[in-house]
């Protein structure tokens, strides 16, 4: 059984109350992940794929993701399907359905944190190493890139939320690290708790 903590618990970092920040970092509880993997001789779509694209109602092409209120499935590269759930019941489902030669259960690896605000766009491409301001990084897209020195990806939810996948044991770093970035830009940052 995994332990059932929270990736931000122990963050004790700068934060500012949400009614004063100008950008909110949250994380998403994560009941369920998955790295599915399909290969270029398979004739079908494996059952264990299909059963977690109907969370996202189509595959998503490499570089994009399908969101929904508590799922995020992502194409991350050819035959390869990053997908995670704040789902309770989504995840027991999946996991009964899953084979295990074609799935990597990684709930126990992966925080799921979303930053939103007004800023965030611009905040974030002053970080990243992608332009998420010139236009080709809109809803939808998903990439992996850097943050700092901490390996991430990003999904553009909105124009104003993105999602931030990050290994869990790097996930209070990452949160001081944008903090600090933020408040060397005079901005406040509200790091609020889990939410579903």
């Amino acid at each position: 059984m995994i332990e059932r903590c929270h990736a931000l618990a122990t963050y004790d970092g700068l934060r500012s109350h949400l009614a004063d920040a100008t950008l909110c970092l949250a994380e998403r509880y994560v009941e369920g992940a998955w790295l599915v993997v399909s290969y270029p001789e398979d004739e079908a779509t494996p059952g264990s794929v299909s059963a977690l694209l109907a969370l996202a109602q189509h595959e998503p092409a490499v570089g994009w993701a399908h969101s929904s209120a508590s799922a995020l499935v992502a194409a991350i590269a050819p035959g390869r399907v990053l997908t995670l759930t704040t789902s309770a019941q989504e995840a027991s489902l999946l996991s009964n359905q899953l084979d295990v030669d074609r799935v990597i259960e990684c709930r126990g690896q992966r925080a799921w944190l979303r930053f939103s605000g007004t800023e965030v766009r611009g905040f974030l491409d002053r970080q990243l190493g992608i332009d998420l301001l010139g236009g080709d990084f809109g809803y939808g897209r998903f990439a992996l890139t850097r943050l700092g020195l901490i390996d991430v990806a990003i999904h553009a939810d909105r124009d104003d939320v993105f999602d931030i996948l990050v290994a869990r044991s790097f996930s209070v770093a990452l949160a001081r690290q944008i903090a600090l970035r933020a408040q060397a830009e005079g901005r406040s940052i509200a790091i609020d708790p889990p939410t579903g």
